[in-house]
C-alpha cells in the first residue's frame, strides 16, 4: 500500500503509556500518524520507534500546548497538511494527571487543567468536523475515566476538568454522527496507570497495551456498523 493510500490518524496528548501503545497498534493496522504533544523530544523518540518497526509508515509530529486553543489548532492544521489527506481518526488524550487537594487547589491550576482537558476537547472535535474523511466512517475518540461520576477531592482539578471534557464528549456523540457521520467513542479508564518499578508491568490492571486491546480497538473494529448499534462508552 502506498503511503498516500493509507488511512490517517492524529493523536493529541502523546506520552509513554496509552498513546504509545495506541500508536503501535495503529501502525500495525497500516495507519499513517500525526502526533501532537508538548514535548518535541518525546515525539521524536516515539516517531523513531514507530519508524524502526514499520518503515513504510508516515509519522509526522508537531509540538503544541493542547491547553492553548490557537496552538492546538495550528498543530492540527500542520500535521493534517503533512499527512496529505483528510483524517480517518482523531484521538484526544491530553490531560494533566496528578493530585490536587481541593482545599489547596488554586484557580490558576484549575483554569489550566480545564483548558487542557475541556477546551482542548472542544477545539479538537470542532476541527475534526471540518477535516474528517467522511467516506470511511471517521472516528473521534476522547479518553476519559470515571471521575465525573465519582469525583475525588484529592484529585480535585482533574475531577472537575475531566467532568467538563466528558460532558462535551457526550454532546459530540449526539451531534457529530448525524451531521458529519463521525462516530464518537469514549474509552473510560477506572484505575490509574502505575508502572511497577524495576519489576516491569503495572501495579493495577491498567496496562496500556491491555487498555488499547480492550477499549480502544473495539471502536475501530465496529465503526462500520450502523449508528443504532454504536456503543459510545467502553470501560476498563
Amino acid at each position: 500500500m502506498s503511503s498516500s493510500a493509507r488511512p490517517a490518524a492524529i493523536i493529541v496528548g502523546v506520552g509513554p503509556f496509552i498513546s504509545r501503545s495506541l500508536s503501535i497498534y495503529l501502525t500495525q493496522q497500516g495507519y499513517n500518524l500525526g502526533l501532537i504533544s508538548r514535548s518535541q523530544s518525546g515525539l521524536d523518540k516515539l516517531a523513531s520507534e514507530l519508524k524502526s518497526k514499520h518503515n513504510a509508515t508516515k509519522v509526522v509530529t508537531h509540538s503544541a500546548d493542547a491547553g492553548d486553543a490557537a496552538s492546538l489548532s495550528k498543530a492540527l492544521d500542520s500535521v493534517n497538511e503533512q499527512l496529505g489527506r483528510n483524517v480517518d481518526a482523531l484521538i484526544y488524550n491530553a490531560a494533566r494527571v496528578g493530585p490536587n487537594d481541593l482545599l489547596e487547589l488554586t484557580p490558576d491550576i484549575l483554569e489550566q487543567d480545564f483548558k487542557t482537558a475541556a477546551v482542548g476537547t472542544l477545539v479538537a472535535g470542532q476541527w475534526f468536523s471540518k477535516h474528517a474523511n467522511t467516506k470511511h466512517h471517521p472516528l473521534l475518540i476522547i479518553t476519559g475515566g470515571t471521575l465525573d461520576r465519582e469525583p475525588n477531592a484529592d484529585y480535585s482539578s482533574l475531577s472537575a476538568a475531566k467532568a467538563a471534557s466528558q460532558s462535551i464528549s457526550v454532546m459530540f456523540s449526539k451531534v457529530l454522527p448525524e451531521k458529519h457521520g463521525i462516530r464518537v467513542g469514549t474509552p473510560l479508564i477506572v484505575e490509574p496507570i502505575i508502572p511497577d518499578g524495576d519489576k516491569g508491568g503495572f501495579v493495577t490492571k491498567s496496562d496500556p497495551a491491555v487498555i488499547v486491546e480492550k477499549i480502544f480497538k473495539p471502536f475501530f473494529d465496529d465503526r462500520a456498523k450502523d449508528l443504532k448499534d454504536w456503543i459510545v462508552e467502553r470501560i476498563w
